[in-house]
């Protein structure tokens, strides 16, 4: 029986092609150094998101670009700071603006990307709601991922 919640070989080398030039960079890495959910790093999360919603993509016949979603996934929490360390309550709220603005700076996004990182929160930030199946599957991994991440370390 095949195993859903996986990628195949080849959907994998296929993600990899894709996320290797953003992930490996070594801006993107730096978020190695913050902690986001439990005791994930922000770069394991945002990996963990690219891949979540790849695997989503395939398994569910969505049709997102690819390209495209795998990078604003890679992109959508690279706010650049510790929010735990902060003092910013409304980092929910504020962290999607700060990681586009961020994104902006670093890489060549188009609009279609950058409305997929300001709308990952949604329905959190009410403004921003995703237009794209992209948005939509980002938004959607990053829920599944982000509760994994607390739920594993409350179960530990």
């Amino acid at each position: 029986m095949k195993k859903v919640h996986r990628l195949s070989e080849n959907e994998f080398r296929d993600f990899t092609r894709l996320a290797k030039p953003i992930a490996g960079d070594s801006r993107l890495k730096c978020m190695r150094k913050y902690i986001q959910h439990g005791d994930k790093s922000t770069y394991d999360h945002c990996l963990s998101v690219a891949y979540t919603a790849f695997l989503l993509n395939r398994r569910l016949h969505i049709g997102a670009g690819e390209e495209s979603l795998v990078k604003a996934s890679l992109l959508h929490d690279y706010f650049l700071y510790d929010w735990h360390n902060k003092g910013d309550r409304l980092h929910g709220y504020h962290h999607p603006r700060i990681a586009c603005e961020n994104a902006q700076r670093d890489f060549d996004l188009t609009e279609k990307e950058k409305a997929m990182i300001l709308s990952h929160m949604w329905p959190l930030t009410l403004m921003h709601i995703p237009t794209s199946r992209e948005g939509w599957l980002i938004s959607m991994a990053d829920k599944i991922c982000s509760c994994r991440e607390i739920m594993q370390r409350r179960l530990s």
